[in-house]
């Protein structure tokens, strides 16, 4: 299809391809928006590569027949070294509401997927099944949020759905890795799971912790970490700057939340959720520390 040019700014901007190179596989071509984002994108263009440590904890943690849900799937960095790791015996689930980074995230899709293993849903997720108001940034097309923070931004209507929902179809398998990066919205997702948890479904998750938006987003950030502790889940941060994995006990988490990733610094972290017994940190121990 070929697209009026004013519909491509919106809906399917310029790309361009890099030549990206994660963990062990081959070098592949991947495409970016040519302009416009100065996180992802401008990352991929520099180093081939986004989130170095963190692309090396999800690699690892990744194995055939594995099935993964990557929230806030952006242009499917994650969904495509899925795809890469699963094989075709497994399922990587992608959810992205913007339709500019859906596009391109169809597209990088396209070109790994050759055993359809990747569904892809123009979608957000949440704690509620509708419509939602998606705050699109201009300048970094990866922070896209479903909250006003007061600023001007280009305001999209969005579908939204949650993972009880989703799931409901007891012929869907359940995801057993979670990678979710949504801008504040990880208490929410967690409430719209509220019956898959209570059944007990404990997939090993990758999720960013981010004060400032969680509590934009109504919710208390130290409750999503108590939750996630209540679940049976240990916590360890996964960090590009200091990149071991560290384990984070309640006290040190709430001394951060006073500190450098408080909702007034705009700091974050990523946490690697792992429920008690569960062997994938076998394949991890070399960067603990």
């Amino acid at each position: 299809m070929k697209w009026p040019n004013w519909l491509r700014r919106r809906v399917a901007p310029d790309y361009r391809l890099v030549r990206a190179r994660a963990l062990d596989l081959p070098p592949f071509d991947f495409a970016i928006h040519a302009i416009g984002d100065e996180c992802i994108s401008r990352n991929l263009a520099r180093d081939g590569i986004w989130e170095p440590f963190e692309t090396t904890v999800f690699g690892r943690l990744c194995q055939s027949g594995d099935r993964v849900l990557d929230l806030g799937a952006n242009i499917g960095w994650y969904s495509v070294l899925a795809a890469k790791l699963v094989g075709s015996n497994g399922m990587v689930t992608a959810f992205e509401p913007d339709a500019a980074n859906v596009e391109l995230l169809r597209r990088n899709v396209s070109m790994v997927d050759c055993h359809g293993v990747v569904q892809v849903n123009h979608c957000a997720v949440s704690d509620l099944h509708g419509q939602m108001s998606l705050y699109r940034s201009g300048n970094n097309l990866g922070d896209h949020r479903l909250f006003s923070d007061g600023s001007a931004r280009e305001v999209a209507t969005v579908p939204v759905t949650t993972l009880d929902a989703y799931y409901a179809d007891t012929r869907t398998s359940l995801p057993n890795i979670i990678k979710s990066d949504t801008q504040g919205s990880e208490a929410r997702i967690l409430r719209g799971a509220a019956q898959l948890l209570a059944s007990g479904w404990r997939p090993l998750m990758i999720i960013e912790f981010w004060p400032f938006g969680l509590t934009r987003s109504g919710d208390d950030p130290m409750a999503l970490a108590c939750q996630l502790q209540a679940l049976g889940y240990r916590l360890y941060e996964v960090s590009e700057h200091t990149p071991r994995l560290r384990n984070l006990q309640p006290e040190a988490l709430e001394r951060r939340m006073s500190e450098d990733i408080s909702p007034q610094s705009w700091g974050f972290l990523n946490l690697l959720c792992v429920a008690e017994g569960c062997t994938r940190m076998n394949d991890l121990v070399d960067l603990i520390g």
